[in-house]
């Protein structure tokens, strides 16, 4: 097992990002998703760590980076390019569900210096927005303070998992490692949803790009995955054979071998 080295950096507007350093080999930058910090990547980072030195930020408002009192895509996009600079040339990118919709925003924007990048599961208003009109009463459950109930509200309506799998979930550490960082989901589904169903601006990403999705996922975010595909230039989609939204965390070895799979892949 590789050491694990602890460090910061700071985004265009001040903000600190704190991020972990792992492994050896060639640079990724990881970004992860919503109601989640980097701590969520340490069992995938141990056979990724095996093919490349990983640098696991913080999203901004969470774990042990800053926030700042305005909050926009924009703002995520530059943290990635911090990330990506402390990264240096050539580095690859891999993101989840709401880091992935940032991650193209910033490949979009930025491109990528002989890098990868590599989308797990975006979320992407491919069919109705994805919080639409259930994002008031997730707002009034947060304000009330009542983050198990918004939690739920979120995964039948958001994330739109079936309700017998919440006992399940419920049961897992991911319970309640999310539910103090619920409150920064709202900004995050106003920005998905600003997006639109458009997804032609995709089509200017030039960077090698592979989406993954989880066969046994929600169906919104296959279609995301697939439609995606075929909309970026010479993209590739494949499915995590009996995986979900979180197949990073029920099975990190199947998941790595995708992302170097992935990354090996430079046609």
């Amino acid at each position: 097992m590789s050491d694990i080295e602890f460090a910061q950096t700071t985004s265009a507007d001040g903000t600190a990002l704190g991020y972990i350093r792992r492994g050896t080999g060639p640079a990724l930058v990881i970004t992860h998703g919503s109601v989640s910090t980097k701590e969520q990547w340490l069992l995938a980072s141990e056979p990724l760590a095996e093919a490349f030195t990983l640098f696991i930020y913080d999203r901004r408002g969470r774990g042990q980076s800053g926030d700042a009192d305005q909050y926009s895509l924009q703002n995520e996009v530059d943290d990635v390019r911090a990330m990506m600079e402390v990264a240096g040339p050539g580095a690859h990118l891999l993101a989840h569900s709401f880091g992935a919709l940032v991650a193209l925003e910033y490949v979009r924007q930025h491109g990528l210096d002989g890098g990868t990048l590599v989308a797990y599961e975006p979320p992407l208003a491919v069919d109705v927005p994805v919080a639409g009109e259930h994002l008031p009463r997730y707002v009034e459950l947060i304000e009330a303070g009542d983050l198990e109930a918004a939690f739920e509200h979120a995964l039948l309506y958001f994330v739109r998992v079936p309700a017998e799998a919440l006992p399940f979930i419920r049961s897992t550490p991911l319970w309640a490692a999310s539910l103090p960082l619920m409150p920064t989901w709202t900004r995050e589904l106003r920005e998905i949803d600003a997006l639109g169903s458009d997804l032609s601006r995709y089509a200017t990403i030039a960077a090698p790009t592979h989406l993954i999705a989880g066969s046994v996922t929600t169906p919104y975010l296959i279609q995301s995955v697939h439609e995606l595909a075929t909309v970026i230039p010479g993209a590739h989609a494949s499915d995590l054979e009996g995986a979900d939204h979180f197949g990073h965390l029920t099975n990190p070895a199947g998941f790595a071998e995708l992302v170097v799979a992935a990354v090996g892949r430079r046609d």
